[in-house]
């Protein structure tokens, strides 16, 4: 069964059964298809279906509503076979449902089949078998702007990467016409990027060369002129190296690629050419494999990227392996500067001053120190200065059109032009034979274990009670390798007791060389606070008094006696999601926040400790705490 469908998600999500359109129902039904689609061939939990339906606070009914629209879009998909019968494209696995389809009959598999064959192909010289790959990626999408999708899933990070995809798709297409002098052969692509990413530059570039190539010379310098302006009025900056290309080329006619490879990276400060950090662990990026792709292709395509995401992430150590992977790239290489103990403007210019100083005055301005230089400027943990860091990054861009800055915080700068990638907690579920241990918090845990006890392995009987252990602590890295430190000196059994109390629990002692924001969840919890306002941190602490998940009207309820600066609720709750201390739920005519367990202990030991109080705000009863 199922040989004859066709499924389409890269435009309206629908299904063909030969060439007859098949009836998949009302918008959730379709949503859940689409979900199985988007993972065809793969085992989705239940749990996580109905979180992908309804968020957070699925409706009591939902397991039973998701059960009814399975059965539904069975009889849709297999009419003429008998109701208990109706299992082989739709088929059920424990607790979790599968799309049992060969991959080619899904559009999105043959589109990222396609892609990566063309970019194996270009880089084996092979183009014009790669063009006509990318050709046919491209054309699969019938809508890039995925419109149907997101209607169905409001708010998914997976349909706004999928965007992404066909962008960076697109622009390789581009690129690979030009290189093969077939311009007209990507003029319509190169158009739609343009109107679709009006201010990416690479995009822009290409389509500007593309119109100079294809006899459109005219058009094209009064689109280089209008995105030059555009540039100007909204961002404040002057074009890039690319746009900066495209307008030389309708000066003068293309210029010659240059042979080659770029030139090895170098670090900036001393001219040693790079290689791996000894002193990172690559067990710090279990789990962010994906992170670590995805990022490194966005910032080889913006130049200010954000790593933003809650204490005890692992932003760092993905900027740092993104540093590396993308250092080769840059003829003065990386220069990293941990902002962790600066607490002044001044402490912060004086630390990248001192990374970056070369000959000339030392008091000159960082941005005309880098003014000059082809490199990545890394500023870690800015979270206690972002608007300071706010305008150096955009005097540093605007004056160097050859720096890329990537930052890591908890909020971002709030630059119109910064691209911003959100690092939630490691994954709770995956798929696979091998199930939870699988699951990277998991491996992580198992991993760090084996240090601090030698000996220690995962089996069977210890599996469910890591995992457990890691859904305590949120799945957060830093949370993971203090909690399986601990195995040192206790037992699994122990350690998950001890845990309903993980402040206290991860207290382990200072190591020599760490810094502070390393030492202990709580310390690291404690450096969030430095970022909040007041405003922010009164109502943050009164949240301790809420179950994890709430609304605007139980934060009314607990804050209803306000200090009179005070501003209105939701500016200050945007606030706090916006610094990684909430997360925001927009799936029901008002907003559901939600707080990490470890969070919300933090809020709540805040809360009880403040002098004064009158009696603590009870928690009220029946939520998720």
């Amino acid at each position: 069964m199922g040989r004859h469908f066709s499924v389409t998600v890269l435009g309206a999500v629908r299904v063909h059964d030969g060439g007859t359109p098949v009836a998949l129902g009302p918008s959730k039904q379709r949503a859940l298809l689409a979900l199985l689609a988007l993972h065809v061939g793969e085992n989705l939990p239940i749990e996580t279906l109905a979180r992908s339906l309804w968020g957070d606070r699925p409706p009591p009914s939902g397991s039973r509503l998701l059960h009814t629209y399975v059965a539904r879009l069975r009889r849709a998909l297999e009419p003429a076979s008998p109701r208990h019968a109706r299992t082989n494209v739709i088929v059920s696995a424990p607790r979790a449902y599968r799309l049992q389809l060969h991959p080619d009959q899904v559009d999105l598999p043959r589109f990222r089949r396609l892609t990566e064959a063309a970019r194996v192909l270009a880089r084996r010289a092979h183009r014009t078998t790669a063009f006509a790959l990318l050709s046919a990626a491209v054309a699969g999408w019938s809508d890039p702007d995925l419109t149907d999708l997101r209607a169905l899933l409001p708010g998914s990070e997976a349909v706004a990467a999928l965007r992404r995809e066909w962008v960076n798709a697109g622009l390789d297409l581009v690129r690979l016409g030009l290189d093969l002098d077939r311009p007209d052969e990507v003029l319509a692509v190169a158009a739609r990027l343009a109107a679709a990413e009006p201010m990416h530059e690479a995009v822009q570039a290409g389509h500007v060369s593309v119109l100079a190539r294809t006899g459109r010379r005219a058009t094209a310098r009064d689109r280089l002129a209008e995105i030059t302006a555009r540039l100007t009025a909204d961002l404040g900056i002057e074009p890039g190296p690319e746009l900066a290309a495209a307008g030389r080329e309708l000066r003068s006619g293309p210029a010659p690629r240059r042979p080659g490879t770029p030139p090895p990276a170098r670090d900036a400060t001393g001219g040693r050419p790079s290689g791996p950090d000894p002193a990172r662990d690559d067990t710090d990026l279990i789990g962010r494999e994906a992170d670590l792709a995805a990022l490194s292709d966005l910032l080889a395509e913006q130049r200010v990227v954000t790593v933003a995401g809650p204490a005890g992430g692992g932003k760092s150590a993905l900027a740092a392996a993104v540093a590396q992977r993308a250092g080769e790239g840059y003829a003065d290489g990386v220069v990293t500067v941990d902002l962790a103990a600066a607490r002044t403007p001044a402490d912060a210019l004086r630390a990248i001053r001192r990374r970056v100083r070369r000959a000339g005055p030392d008091p000159a301005p960082v941005a005309r120190l880098l003014a000059d230089r082809h490199l990545l400027l890394v500023l870690d943990n800015v979270d206690r200065l972002t608007d300071t860091c706010a305008g150096l990054v955009h005097d540093v861009v605007r004056a160097g059109r050859r720096v890329t800055v990537l930052v890591t915080s908890r909020e971002p700068l709030g630059l119109p032009y910064e691209s911003v990638w959100r690092l939630p907690p490691l994954p709770a579920l995956t798929t696979g034979a091998d199930g939870v241990r699988a699951m990277p918090a998991v491996q992580l845990f198992a991993r760090r274990a084996a240090r601090a006890r030698p000996g220690f392995e995962l089996g069977v009987e210890e599996v469910g009670t890591v995992a457990a252990i890691c859904g305590l602590v949120d799945r957060l890295p830093l949370a993971v390798e203090l909690a399986a430190e601990r195995m040192a000196d206790r037992s699994l059994d122990e350690l998950l007791r001890h845990l309903d109390n993980p402040l206290a629990t991860l207290e382990p002692p200072r190591r020599p060389g760490q810094p502070a924001s390393g030492r202990s969840l709580s310390a690291a919890l404690h450096r969030s606070l430095d970022c909040l306002t007041p405003a922010e941190r009164w109502c943050f602490v009164r949240l301790g008094g809420l179950p994890r998940i709430f609304g605007l009207d139980e934060v009314d309820r607990v804050c209803g006696v306000a200090p009179r600066w005070r501003p209105g609720t939701r500016v200050v709750l945007d606030g706090l999601v916006a610094k990684s201390l909430l997360t925001a739920r927009h799936h029901a005519a008002r907003p559901r926040y939600t707080m990490l367990r470890t969070v919300h202990q933090f809020a709540a030991r805040l809360l009880a400790a403040e002098p004064g109080r009158s009696g603590a705000v009870p928690v009220p009863s029946g939520g998720a705490g």
